[in-house]
């Protein structure tokens, strides 16, 4: 069976959120995209569970069925906000940061760009996590984002068009390595994602006391150019504003071993990207096993 049928649904479903973004009120954006939401989590068993054993591992087993349940339908809440805010660009746009979004660490990049060699930064599939690089290129720094391509070209069109009007230089991860090295030796910015593989090598992290894969991408990519490697992510808060925070430059020992030097690198920017999901994994949007080392997380209780 080929993916046709649901890449028709997407791109329906993606079209129909743009419409309502620029007809309705905000607050009822947000009505509908809860609702939404949750026929999400109740109709797609697969995302449900895998959200769900995501968040019993960062949880541990002594937490209980129904309190990772809950937690999972908010993960899927707080990706139905997102996507309402990507689309809705006419509200979200520049007067919407100033207003309602706090920005932390500027000095980092200010820092990294006057050591000439770049700025990269890497988050995760966290919150609005494309709320970011749109930040950085209102704040006026050029930016470029390396995002992964989506199989129908419809619905890639969509989001290369949404991230284009904030001001986001877009390229694709399979040209990615070497358009933001050159990126980077021009003393520009890049934004990346390290937290799921797109199809290239991949590094072994311990997360959350397991092994998983990240992308070898961005360590390499920062170890060649010696850009400034700035962890940096977005957090919505309970109103609805955000904060951003960008983090002091990834420093590590340095083995004059690229395969060593790629893991050391890449298990620094694991424990700072731990401690964020740590700290409120509601907004962790990651719909597929992160995990897949044959360690097993105990069935979740129906209910």
């Amino acid at each position: 069976m080929t993916d046709v049928p649901s890449s028709f649904f997407h791109h329906a479903a993606y079209r129909a959120i743009g419409r309502l973004t620029s007809a309705l009120p905000i607050e009822t954006q947000y009505a509908v995209a809860r609702l939404a939401a949750d026929a999400y989590f109740k109709f797609d068993r697969h995302a449900r569970e895998s959200v769900c054993a995501n968040l019993r591992a960062v949880g541990g087993d002594e937490a209980a069925a129904f309190e990772v349940r809950a937690l999972a339908r908010n993960v899927f809440q707080s990706f139905g906000r997102y996507l309402t805010e990507f689309f809705g660009f006419e509200n979200f746009s520049g007067q919407y940061i100033d207003r309602h979004m706090l920005i932390q660490g500027r000095e980092h990049v200010d820092a990294a760009l006057k050591a000439g060699r770049g700025a990269l930064f890497c988050s995760g599939h966290y919150s609005n996590w494309e709320l970011g690089p749109a930040a950085v290129a209102h704040m006026g720094y050029a930016v470029m984002a390396v995002t992964q391509m989506h199989s129908d070209r419809r619905i890639n069109q969509l989001f290369v068009k949404q991230r284009a009007k904030r001001g986001v230089e877009v390229v694709h991860s399979r040209d990615g390595a070497i358009r933001a090295m050159k990126t980077l030796k021009q003393n520009r910015t890049v934004a990346m994602l390290g937290d799921r593989p797109t199809g290239g090598p991949t590094v072994s992290v311990t997360w959350f006391g397991r092994t998983t894969q990240f992308p070898q991408g961005p360590w390499r990519i920062a170890l060649r150019t010696g850009a400034a490697l700035l962890p940096t992510f977005i957090v919505r808060r309970p109103d609805n504003s955000y904060f951003l925070e960008i983090g002091a430059p990834i420093k590590i020992q340095l083995y004059n071993d690229v395969d060593r030097d790629v893991a050391a690198m890449a298990q620094a920017w694991a424990r700072k990207w731990e401690a964020r999901v740590r700290h409120d994994p509601s907004q962790w949007e990651v719909f597929y096993p992160i995990w897949n080392d044959g360690q097993q997380c105990k069935p979740l209780a129906k209910g």
